[in-house]
């Protein structure tokens, strides 16, 4: 019996000609089930350590398994999709492009992390792991209403600003009376006053100067993320010296539920769609993106984003705004989404600037920028 899953897991990878890199563990759940899916054309499969022309075929797929040469010399304009963990990428990278590879994709993480919990051939279902996912369900329930109940609403008809850490937030002013709602290291941003705070990795560096803020913190738990990272979960004490509030990702799944108090909030492998998602439960009338770059160009501080795995986050990231945005129009079209000096959101919500970021950005047109005054926004 084929599985079925979310058409838009494959999405990216529907109408090429693919080439499966990588034999492991990866491998082993992410091509079974690429080869039996009808819209995908996968001819094959290959990783840095086969020499051979023929060397025989993979699994029970019955793709043939060929050396990276032997690949390029038969289909020189296919793509090649990496299905190694992330640190044999850069490796696996670079084997692809001195073979004369041009096109290479990261594989989908999503589809990754539904297949693991699904079609996993080292996981056997048990009716334990049944029963604690019954349980995980009761407490993401009584955690998400302890959480997020008393929000509800709490910022009808005003406008609420998102802060992320792009290098734009450096060209953004707080305007007076207006609700902030930040993530990672924004919150050491000078001149930045937040009201709510949310963090999804256990970086020590931020986390343990929390406790001179007096936001509200929220922590999140993912069972999927905190399987491949464990030092990514929250230690107690952390929690409680913050009198912080725990919170439900949802990824794999890219579901959207209007009432967080059931459901996890939005994944998408990012920190800012839940603080996004914790946004449009509060019910503003206008919603600002800040210092959401969407871009591989860096942080407001000058650090530097991980080129593999970043890069290969963004197009799930345009995903999920455009998403948020399709979410947001059918369930609160009275609601304004503005992108303040968009990168690789332009276009894609209202578009507005400061006049900062026009004067360090000459190549722009003035003339077709609509400027972003944060007085206007003031207490409304």
């Amino acid at each position: 019996m084929m599985l079925q899953l979310d058409p838009r897991l494959i999405e990216d990878l529907v109408g090429k000609d693919l080439i499966a890199f990588g034999t492991g563990g990866l491998g082993k759940i992410m091509i079974p089930y690429l080869a039996q899916e009808p819209d995908i054309k996968l001819h094959g499969v290959t990783n840095s350590r086969v020499t051979a022309v023929d060397a025989g075929t993979f699994l029970n797929t019955g793709l043939p398994i060929r050396s990276l040469d032997t690949w390029s010399k038969l289909l020189p304009d296919a793509t090649v999709l990496l299905c190694v963990i992330s640190d044999n990428e850069p490796a696996a990278y670079d084997a692809c492009q001195k073979a004369g590879f041009h096109k290479i994709l990261f594989y989908p993480m999503d589809l990754l992390d539904m297949l693991q919990v699904i079609y996993n051939p080292y996981r056997i279902p048990t009716a334990s792991s049944a029963l604690c996912a019954m349980c995980q369900a009761n407490e993401l329930r009584d955690i998400h209403q302890a959480a997020f109940a008393e929000f509800k609403g709490c910022h009808r008809g005003r406008t609420v600003a998102v802060v992320a850490t792009g290098p734009s937030l450096n060209h953004y002013t707080q305007g007076k009376g207006v609700p902030h709602i930040g993530v990672n290291s924004s919150y050491l941003k000078e001149g930045l006053q937040l009201d709510y705070y949310f963090v999804r990795h256990y970086w020590l560096e931020w986390c343990e100067r929390l406790k001179e803020y007096s936001f509200i913190k929220f922590f999140a738990r993912n069972e999927w993320m905190e399987q491949n990272h464990e030092a990514d979960r929250f230690p107690e004490y952390l929690i409680e010296e913050n009198q912080g509030r725990r919170f439900f990702t949802g990824e794999p799944s890219r579901d959207i539920h209007a009432d967080i108090t059931y459901y996890p909030l939005m994944g998408y492998y990012s920190i800012i769609f839940q603080a996004l998602h914790f946004a449009l439960y509060t019910r503003p009338k206008r919603l600002l993106l800040v210092g959401c770059d969407c871009s591989m160009n860096g942080h407001y501080d000058g650090a530097e984003q991980n080129s593999f795995a970043d890069n290969h986050l963004i197009s799930i990231w345009i995903k999920g705004y455009k998403a948020l945005k399709l979410f947001s129009e059918q369930h609160y079209p009275d609601m304004e989404i503005i992108s303040v000096n968009p990168v690789g959101l332009k276009g894609l919500f209202h578009d507005m600037y400061t006049e900062s970021y026009l004067d360090a950005h000459p190549e722009l047109d003035r003339e077709t920028c609509e400027i972003f005054e944060p007085k206007a926004f003031e207490n409304q």
